[in-house]
């Protein structure tokens, strides 16, 4: 079965065309993002460096995604001009002597891929780190040192690959040679995706580990079990790591069927999944601003009954 790349209409049209969804996606993104910000400023406790550090990241992982779509909105702009010539007179959809400057802006913009993603993921190591700054969790403190280690190597290593993966670099955009990818080559896709995740599932370990030693220290207090608290967190937070690690899996999937495919062909493809996985991670760290949103509503709506 050959897979071809997502059908995604460039002209502005009701089939909702692929610059619609890229923006629709980040406004999707910025409404909780909003509403985090709304919540800070409505706190009558003092801001602590942390929660600004935190709340810094998830500023820059929205503008670095608005970077990309901003980007891909050229690139498909400009696609736009040449879509009325014959298909053998284009390469990447526009005219050969183009084509090469819009490989290299396209290789730029992918950079921004990862500083989205990675700035989501320390803004969450920034909230945890706040969340165990109230408690004497010695243990989670040094899972939470390991896991933003992990998260800075990983981070390296997806500057590394985009950069180093092709040599010379310009493989990546020279047209009249064999062209080169990370995002293309399965092989540094599989290498991407698995640190991705398994960067994900360290981040969120810690506050599973939290709430664990902290039942632990409570039963040998009081003798109870954890609370309904505590399995409603453990619950939260698996909710947070299916997003983010559902939308790299279906990325690598995706890859995975064009890998055969010619690097200009997939374009569409390799965009979307991107905006995805960017939008999932924003607002999987912000969803406990949301929580604590809806358990103030919830409170409010009691009250009032």
């Amino acid at each position: 079965m050959t897979y071809n790349d997502i059908d995604i209409p460039l002209r502005a049209s009701p089939a909702f065309p692929l610059a619609a969804i890229d923006w629709t996606g980040m406004t999707i993104a910025l409404v909780p993002i909003i509403l985090r910000f709304w919540l800070r400023s409505r706190e009558s406790q003092p801001r602590t460096a942390t929660l600004n550090i935190s709340d810094g990241l998830v500023l820059l992982s929205w503008i670095s995604g608005i970077v990309l779509i901003s980007i891909n909105t050229w690139k498909n702009n400009l696609r736009q001009h040449y879509i009325h010539l014959p298909h053998d007179e284009l390469y990447y959809g526009v005219p050969w002597d183009l084509s090469a400057h819009l490989l290299y802006v396209s290789w730029i913009s992918l950079f921004f891929i990862y500083i989205s993603l990675w700035a989501a993921k320390f803004s969450l190591l920034a909230f945890f780190a706040d969340l165990l700054h109230l408690t004497e969790n010695r243990a989670a403190r040094i899972m939470l040192i390991c896991a933003s280690v992990f998260t800075g190597c990983t981070f390296i290593l997806h500057m590394v690959l985009l950069s180093a993966w092709c040599s010379p670099v310009s493989g990546n955009w020279n047209i009249n040679e064999h062209l080169c990818s990370a995002v293309h080559d399965i092989r540094s896709v599989s290498i991407s995706t698995a640190s991705n995740i398994f960067t994900d599932l360290i981040i969120l370990t810690i506050p599973l580990f939290a709430l664990y030693t902290m039942g632990q220290e409570r039963r040998e207090i009081t003798k109870t079990r954890i609370g309904k608290a505590e399995i409603s967190g453990i619950v939260f937070v698996l909710c947070m790591a299916a997003l983010s690690i559902v939308a790299a899996l279906a990325r690598w999937i995706t890859l995975m069927l064009v890998r055969n495919a010619p690097k200009a062909d997939i374009t569409h493809t390799i965009d979307v999944w991107a905006l995805v996985e960017i939008v999932a991670s924003l607002v999987a760290v912000c969803l406990p601003s949301l929580r604590s949103f809806l358990r103030k509503r919830r409170r409010r709506f009691q009250q009032i009954k």
